[in-house]
């Protein structure tokens, strides 16, 4: 039988759960209410935002590319097969710029292509739009792309020419000097008259360092002009004034009995009464007489005829060794060829032709460095150029061994370019 004080903590304990449960209940109910009254509340601001009907995005402009040009940009891209789409617009410099284009769908894929204009030099960011009829514009589509302007164009030089005239032989060259390639710079257009006076146009590529002009008129003047492309997207070829070039015509002139003397056939100075001696008018040096106990040498009768000479073995054991013959002359400015004629011999040793400034020729050791010009015998001819008028010792520097090695000459000319 239960005590009075346990029946009394029953009871106590049964109200305080009875207590608990109806307060859950009305927790419950409560959070109930809240929830149905925010659900309806949501409801009602979306209805606020969608009055009148669902938001409907139109299809956003596709593929989307941007080419660089002058002051300008070329903007391409694709209309996919949304049919709402009635306008597209194209939107830079911070959305102060814009351009309108109105869309009129033919296929379910249709292309754009359209030039922006007037935007300003530099990297500039676009914004591209596309609208329906109620004027509901897709999500947004964002580019970059390069305009380029007076900068660049400020940048750009016409390319130099080193050379331009209508030779002797009628026929015109312009010899190119080279440039900068990260200018964009990608060929040259030249323009100049025929001998039917025609315009002809021809457009020489930058790789090209020489250019024959066809059949152009005689002493007459072409223009030429630089083109430009910055970059490889680029759809604007930007190019240089054009600029004028008289091109004269030269001929050459004989000069050889006015500088040189004793040109050939040759007279001797010196003579061993049969076949070797020396030159008259040439200074030959030790190295060049190596025959008869180095008396003679640098002159050959050779058939009844006095050659120019140079030769060992065959009983003549001294070789030529820096073998120099030469005439120091002065002579104005000017294009000169100094030429070799009826040359005769084999191969082997140092053979060369050459003009230096001064009184004497370099020595072969030195003649590629301390000539203003030189060539191989074998070439035949030596052209050079005088900027003002200069004193020069022009001939031949020779070294051949004693093996049977030799170089016979008939005659030299000199030859300058006089301009009509």
């Amino acid at each position: 039988m239960l005590r009075r004080s346990e029946v009394r903590l029953n009871s106590s304990i049964k109200r305080i759960n009875m207590f608990n449960k109806i307060k859950l209940m009305r927790l419950t109910a409560l959070f109930a209410v809240v929830s149905i009254f925010a659900a309806c509340t949501k409801a009602d601001d979306y209805k606020k935002y969608v009055a009148g009907g669902e938001i409907s995005y139109p299809g956003k402009i596709d593929s989307v590319k941007i080419s660089s040009g002058n002051n300008r940009v070329q903007l391409k891209a694709l209309f996919l097969a949304d049919p709402k789409v009635v306008l597209c617009k194209v939107f830079w410099n911070n959305f102060k710029d814009s351009l309108s284009i109105p869309v009129v769908k033919k296929n379910t894929v249709d292309s754009l292509t359209i030039f922006v204009p007037n935007v300003a030099e530099g990297l500039q960011s676009f914004t591209i739009y596309t609208y329906d009829k109620d004027g509901n514009r897709s999500i947004p589509v964002n580019k970059t792309g390069m305009s380029y302007g007076d900068r660049y164009k400020a940048s750009l030089s016409n390319r130099g020419i080193s050379l331009a005239q209508t030779g002797s032989d009628g026929v015109t060259k312009i010899d190119w000097l080279g440039m900068d390639r990260l200018t964009g710079v990608f060929a040259t257009e030249v323009q100049y008259t025929n001998n039917s006076n025609q315009t002809v146009t021809i457009k020489v590529p930058i790789d090209a360092t020489s250019t024959v002009l066809a059949n152009f008129k005689t002493s007459s003047s072409m223009k030429y002009r630089t083109l430009f492309l910055p970059d490889t997207s680029c759809v604007d070829t930007f190019k240089t004034d054009f600029v004028d070039r008289y091109i004269p015509r030269y001929v050459e002139q004989d000069v050889t009995s006015t500088y040189l003397k004793n040109a050939g056939p040759f007279n001797r100075d010196t003579w061993d009464g049969s076949r070797w001696g020396t030159l008259a008018d040439w200074i030959s040096n030790a190295g060049a007489k190596n025959i008869n106990s180095n008396r003679y040498g640098g002159y050959e009768l050779r058939s009844g005829v006095g050659v120019l000479s140079f030769e060992s073995g065959w009983g003549i054991t001294t070789p030529v060794t820096n073998g120099l013959i030469y005439q120091t002359i002065t002579l104005p400015a000017g294009t000169y060829s100094f030429r070799l004629n009826g040359i005769d011999q084999n191969s082997g040793g140092s053979r060369f032709i050459s003009v230096a400034a001064g009184n004497t020729l370099p020595n072969v050791a030195d003649i590629t460095s301390a000539s203003i010009a030189f060539a191989n015998i074998s070439d035949g001819k030596l052209d050079f150029t005088l900027t003002q008028q200069t004193t020069v010792s022009i001939g031949f520097a020779v070294s051949i061994a004693n093996t049977g090695q030799y170089i016979k000459v008939g005659s030299v000319g000199l030859f300058k370019q006089v301009y009509l």
